[in-house]
């Protein structure tokens, strides 16, 4: 019989294996088939969560944008704030604006060269100004400001020489694209000042005196951390860079402002930094308001700084473009716990006529005098969470302060 046959047996075998292969197959398939849709059915849920997150959250945007309130003539009141932040917000302290030296004592930030260059001797027939600075961008500013004014006293057919004689200086300076790859910013002054206002750059001088200027860090009490001769000075290095300001007039008219929040990538930077510029885009629906991220150029310096009416930022490196920011543009700059430096960039709002007040977000009272470095290169890293309450307040005074300035001009 077919059973007793040996190739029979086999083939009967082999055909029951088969079926249960393609039995465990059908099974594996069908349990396959069970779990994608089971795992589609849970996306699809997500899906839906998601999106109905994000119609509550736009819907509880709405309503607080159009439940704000603005009461004839001029005072403001905030019925609904967002508090959306995800740190534990901070008063902080009040603001402190620094224009006034009565509320906000300063030493001076125009003075005479003979202060800015203790050696400086009207009878010396050229003088060339000897670098002995940092690279970093404020440093560098705070250092070609000085040598700016001693240009611009001597006479014009005097050469105007940048003396480097550090080796550990030159070696940068002196390669430009070592420079500028390491040091964009200040490469892109100095490459301006050598083009448009005839610098010469050297480590040899010895056609006349190099004049080393007056110590300058933020502790010293006798000038301010920027300084130059005069405001005119201060205008002329402007106009090298960016283009003339707009006329009182239109700046007068001008209704919608533009309102910037410039954050830092790290240390001292804004924990809620949107949560900045969304409550003060609902308070003020009037105006342009934005969050922006500088790259670190000189040329996004000068195309953004001149465009902004009232800039929001932390204390650090990027308030050096506030030089380029219009007559009675205004800052808001802050601190975070024990790192307070009051009058360093506010003598630079102050050198081009901004409208500057420093604000302290910190649980402890403001620091009286300066903190010392230690002291600050230890708390260098500590962040910052501001009340959005006063923040939108600070704003508020900001926008005013600022029509009262442009108003008097």
């Amino acid at each position: 019989s077919d059973q007793d046959h040996p190739s029979c047996a086999t083939s009967n075998n082999n055909s029951a294996y088969n079926h249960n292969i393609h039995t465990r197959m059908e099974d594996k398939i069908s349990d396959s088939s069970t779990e994608q849709l089971g795992r589609q059915r849970i996306l699809r849920r997500r899906r839906i969560r998601r999106l109905a997150v994000a119609l509550i959250t736009f819907a509880l945007a709405f309503r607080n944008i159009t439940q704000l309130k603005i009461d004839p003539p001029t005072r403001r009141t905030w019925e609904a704030i967002i508090h959306n932040s995800s740190c534990q917000t901070e008063p902080g302290s009040e603001l402190i604006f620094t224009t006034n030296a009565s509320v906000f004592p300063h030493p001076p930030e125009f003075t005479s060269i003979s202060t800015l260059f203790p050696r400086f001797n009207y009878s010396q027939p050229k003088f060339a100004c000897w670098y002995a600075c940092p690279m970093h961008h404020p440093h560098f500013v705070q250092e070609l400001f000085r040598c700016f004014s001693l240009w611009e006293i001597q006479p014009s057919h005097h050469p105007r020489v940048l003396y480097v004689p550090k080796r550990q200086f030159w070696r940068k300076i002196g390669n430009l694209a070592i420079f500028d790859k390491q040091f964009p910013i200040s490469s892109g002054i100095l490459h301006t000042l050598m083009n448009s206002y005839n610098v010469t750059v050297t480590n040899s001088w010895n056609d006349g005196t190099p004049l080393r200027v007056q110590e300058m860090m933020e502790k010293d009490e006798s000038v301010s951390p920027f300084a130059m001769v005069s405001r005119e000075h201060a205008v002329k290095w402007r106009d090298l860079f960016v283009p003339p300001e707009e006329e009182p007039t239109s700046r007068r008219a001008k209704k919608r402002l533009k309102i910037a929040v410039v954050n830092r990538p790290v240390a001292r930077k804004l924990l809620n930094a949107m949560d900045a510029r969304d409550n003060i885009a609902a308070a003020f629906p009037e105006h342009d308001v934005f969050e922006h991220h500088l790259n670190g150029t000189l040329q996004e310096m000068i195309d953004f700084f001149p465009m902004v009416d009232v800039l929001v930022s932390p204390h650090g490196s990027q308030l050096t473009g506030i030089m380029f920011m219009q007559r009675c543009s205004a800052v808001l700059e802050m601190f975070p716990h024990l790192y307070y430096t009051p009058t360093y960039f506010s003598s630079l709002a102050r050198m081009f006529q901004l409208l500057h007040a420093n604000w302290y977000v910190s649980h402890a009272a403001v620091p009286t005098g300066f903190l010392d470095l230690k002291t600050r290169l230890a708390n260098t890293n500590n962040n910052m969470c501001p009340s959005m309450e006063k923040l939108v307040s600070a704003v508020d005074e900001l926008i005013q302060k600022r029509q009262d300035c442009i108003d008097s001009i």
